[in-house]
């Protein structure tokens, strides 16, 4: 006998149990509707009319079966589609969610939870506002009102809260549309903005410090007294121009730690361990010391400086003073000659000797 299988039998099925399941359920149903509407032949078919039933019959199955391979491919190719696509939207670097009328997460891909520090399926019907800093919830309520009123498409930034607490910023783009069964949801993208935030205020703040510092040197230039800023570990940056035009040196010759040789020899032990002191204590310093003049004499000064903070209580830079304690003026009028003293004799000008006693 010839084999008349279908095309279909044979052949790999990817899910061969499901099929032979489906299969038999199929001819179950297809038998009872047959039965149901069972046409009574009243008259034999002839040989050649039974024929050409049963070919047709044949033709009929093969055709099925046929678009039943064609439905598994189909089939099969969705769901790697599908796969492909949840693969995507769980390992997406922005975070995704699905929020009903009220605010409540029905969909969050697995950004999302590694955002807030929390288990993807502890997110679920739980209230979106709950993972909202408290500072920002005012934000969040006014945004959702917005959004709920026009319908449209909006974009806005707030701070969330980790699940230990720990705050960051994110970007919210915000649509809303119908599921399948019409109610309304809300689709949210978040991406992660801490690091532009933390850009955003370092540049307003070094704006800031410009500003201060430019409007620092304005006042330190008007005083009479001498004028300095240093760094964090006490090297000096900055000697206004009073200190310069009194000691006859230039600036970048005194800067770092430069300026201790204006300092008369019997008083830079005291000065450097007070500055020390200050330094590793944060305290201010004062202390009165003696200053070389580009003339070779030395005044006495009293020296104060006072440290300067961040938020975090830690000494960023340092601002000093010296104000002469011998009452007259420190320095002599510009450009007029001046008599200088040092060990290798006298001379007229107004640059000091570069070695001194």
């Amino acid at each position: 006998m010839t084999d008349r299988r279908a095309p279909t039998e044979g052949r790999d099925d990817p899910h061969p149990a499901t099929t032979m399941s489906s299969a038999r359920a199929l001819r179950v149903r297809a038998d009872e509707i047959v039965r149901a509407t069972d046409v009574v032949v009243h008259e034999p078919l002839s040989p050649a009319a039974a024929q050409r039933v049963i070919h047709d019959l044949r033709v009929h199955q093969v055709e099925l079966e046929l678009q039943n391979e064609e439905l598994r491919r189909t089939q099969h190719a969705l769901e790697q589609a599908r796969a492909k696509y949840v693969d995507l939207f769980d390992r997406a670097p922005v975070g995704y969610l699905t929020l009903d009328e009220q605010g409540l997460i029905l969909e969050a891909n697995d950004t999302v939870a590694r955002m807030l520090d929390v288990d993807r399926a502890a997110l679920i019907h739980q209230p979106m506002s709950l993972f909202v800093l408290r500072e920002d919830q005012d934000a969040y309520y006014l945004a959702r009102k917005s959004i709920a009123r026009t319908g449209d498409d909006h974009g806005f930034e707030l701070r969330l809260a980790k699940g230990d607490g720990r705050p960051f910023w994110v970007w919210i783009d915000t649509t809303i549309s119908d599921d399948d069964d019409g109610a309304p949801v809300w689709r949210m993208g978040l991406t992660d903005i801490t690091v532009r935030k933390a850009s955003e205020q370092a540049l307003r703040t070094a704006t800031k410090l410009r500003e201060s510092w430019s409007y620092f040197r304005q006042i330190a230039e008007s005083l009479p007294g001498l004028v300095w800023t240093s760094g964090a570990d006490g090297a000096w940056d900055y000697l206004g121009p009073q200190w310069v035009e009194y000691t006859g040196f230039p600036d970048e010759e005194q800067l770092g730690l430069g300026w201790i040789r204006q300092v008369h020899p019997d008083d830079r032990p005291i000065a450097i361990a007070e500055w020390n002191e200050a330094i590793a204590t944060g305290s201010p310093l004062d202390v009165d010391l003696r200053v070389r003049r580009h003339d070779g004499i030395y005044r006495r000064f009293k020296w104060r400086a006072a440290p300067m903070q961040n938020d975090a209580g830690v000494v960023i830079k340092w601002f000093g003073t010296g104000t002469d304690l011998e009452g007259d003026d420190v320095s002599e009028p510009p450009g007029r000659p001046t008599l200088v003293r040092s060990g290798h004799g006298e001379h007229r000008g107004r640059t000091a000797p570069r070695e001194l006693a």
